[in-house]
């Protein structure tokens, strides 16, 4: 099996991480951001004067805005596109060849949007662009999290968040500088526009030097490269008994799966629960855009613009609260298996919550006489994406991996991601619209919904957290209703924590023994499934 400079186990992943999964996310939170950071450059809006909302008033505005948020959700409705094509090209191709396919397109968007001259070529540009995202966003996660060993697996797939931020970030600064450029062609915008098509590149040069996911191999029936990838994965022998126990433990989920293997069996209940699991996947990511965090991700200039803040101060304010995002994207980085998924979505969902009533608040009692509620609020626009990230900017992304099993966890993946992209799709389009017609009353829409987060994580949400994606997935199947998931869960691990306990405890003592007794627990659990 070849792989980038020989690398195995930990250093491998971490090289991934690099050449893949960090291009990809940068791209994607590059391209979030990038078109509300350029609507408001001269250069632009007389280009596509249909979306100039900088320059008109009144009923010209309103119309406009609406033009304006369907030409940058446009890129959203793409990616929903591209993600729900993995539903067929997730398992038919295989990750790799998904995530190449999808660079490809992202390449083609790039070109068409970087050279476009008139409104409706820069819409398909975006939509364009859009699908190869999707195709990346929604197959990336499953890779990490089926070639990922189950106390990394946090870890790996909350960097995607963490270079989402990052992206987001980069573009805010980027186009605040070209926005001082002293000039009357559109060069200042086509030129950070190319950003997104090299990141593509990138993934296009790296991503066959790395392995296939060894479920997918299984799941096609190629064992033998299964076994080699696990091999290189956990940087042991490929006939050693740890990888023929995780090849048999793959092997007997999906032959467990098989009896209900048609892609309808992903919409029903079933023995495997399978529309209770995709409802989680889908509703955590459309918590993740619904929450509020869209409104600050595409128009955080023109959120501070409209509490009477300069152009240029509202740009400053917009990219340094999106850096502080990107900050604060390391506290799930370092609490994610320590306080688990359940713990940090409800701790996020109570402080955006707050955060988006407190905005209401002083949205409701500024006047042109009185701006202190104004500067109030940017403190709490502050506060809002120090929460964010510790819930909905990675831990979303794994959490909707983790809680498919591996037969539908592609076509569940571009189910769950596409939720995500419309969701953006709708605040991307409605913000304009929303900020004219409701003022400050449209930030109660966005606190609403974070409210509603807390019971259904509470009461729904089964906790993940040191279990392997095969003892998850054996949760759900023993659990006999949605109610009592939650429960089951938690128990198992517990007895999970207790047995590991134990076996460090023995192996200290008799460190042969020690090692046969850990090989017969994995036993236990591959017998426990067949």
């Amino acid at each position: 099996m070849k792989t980038l400079l020989g690398k195995r186990g930990e250093p491998l992943q971490e090289l991934m991480n690099f050449c893949v999964v960090v291009p990809v996310f940068l791209a994607m939170g590059f391209s979030l951001s990038f078109g509300g950071g350029v609507t408001g450059y001269k250069t632009f809006y007389t280009l596509f004067p249909k979306i100039d909302t900088t320059t008109t008033k009144g009923a010209v505005k309103s119309h406009n805005s609406l033009i304006q948020g369907t030409t940058i959700s446009s890129l959203n409705l793409g990616a929903a596109i591209g993600c729900l094509s993995t539903m067929y090209l997730g398992n038919k191709l295989g990750r790799r060849r998904t995530v190449v396919l999808g660079a490809i397109v992202a390449i083609i968007g790039t070109i068409l949007q970087c050279s476009a001259y008139y409104l409706p070529q820069l819409i398909i540009s975006r939509m364009v662009l859009g699908a190869g995202l999707g195709m990346m966003s929604s197959t990336v996660p499953v890779w990490q999290s089926e070639t990922s060993k189950v106390h990394k697996r946090g870890h790996h797939v909350i960097i995607d968040g963490i270079c989402i931020a990052a992206g987001i970030a980069l573009s805010s600064w980027l186009t605040f500088g070209f926005s001082k450029a002293q000039t009357t062609s559109s060069w200042n915008w086509r030129l950070p526009c190319m950003t997104t098509g090299i990141l593509a590149i990138v993934v296009l040069i790296f991503t066959f030097s790395f392995p296939e996911s060894p479920r997918w191999l299984a799941l096609k029936g190629r064992y033998e490269e299964a076994r080699e990838v696990i091999a290189i994965v956990d940087d042991v022998d490929p006939q050693s008994e740890h990888t023929e126990y995780v090849l048999a433990s793959i092997t007997s989920v999906n032959e467990a799966s098989a009896e209900s293997a048609s892609f309808s069996s992903l919409f029903k209940y079933g023995k495997e629960k399978m529309l209770y699991r995709l409802i989680l996947a889908s509703a955590t990511q459309m918590f993740s855009q619904m929450s509020g965090s869209a409104l600050i991700t595409y128009y955080s200039e023109q959120l501070f613009s409209t509490v009477g803040l300069s152009h240029d101060l509202s740009k400053i304010l917009g990219a340094t609260d999106l850096t502080f995002k990107l900050i604060c994207c390391s506290i799930p980085f370092f609490t994610i298996e320590r306080a688990g998924r359940r713990r940090l979505l409800m701790i996020a969902a109570s402080g955006m919550s707050t955060c988006m009533f407190c905005l209401a608040i002083c949205g409701s009692q500024v006047t042109d006489d009185n701006l202190v509620p104004a500067y109030v609020a940017i403190v709490f626009a502050f506060i809002f994406v120090a929460f964010y990230p510790i819930g909905f900017l990675g831990v979303n992304f794994l959490y909707s991996q983790e809680v498919i099993t591996t037969r539908y966890r592609a076509p569940a993946s571009g189910i769950s991601t596409a939720v995500h992209w419309l969701s953006a799709f709708v605040v991307a389009l409605t913000t304009p619209i929303g900020f004219t017609s409701l003022g400050w009353k449209f930030y109660l829409v966005w606190g609403s919904v974070a409210v509603s987060i807390i019971p259904s994580v509470y009461f729904f949400y089964p906790e993940t957290t040191g279990l392997s994606v095969e003892e998850i997935d054996q949760v759900f199947i023993d659990s006999p209703n949605v109610f009592s998931t939650v429960s089951l869960a938690e128990q198992r691990r517990k007895e999970k924590a207790q047995g590991v306990d134990l076996l460090e405890e023995h192996v200290e003592r008799f460190p042969e023994d020690g090692k046969k007794a850990e090989e017969r627990h994995e036993q236990a659990l591959v017998d426990s499934r067949v």
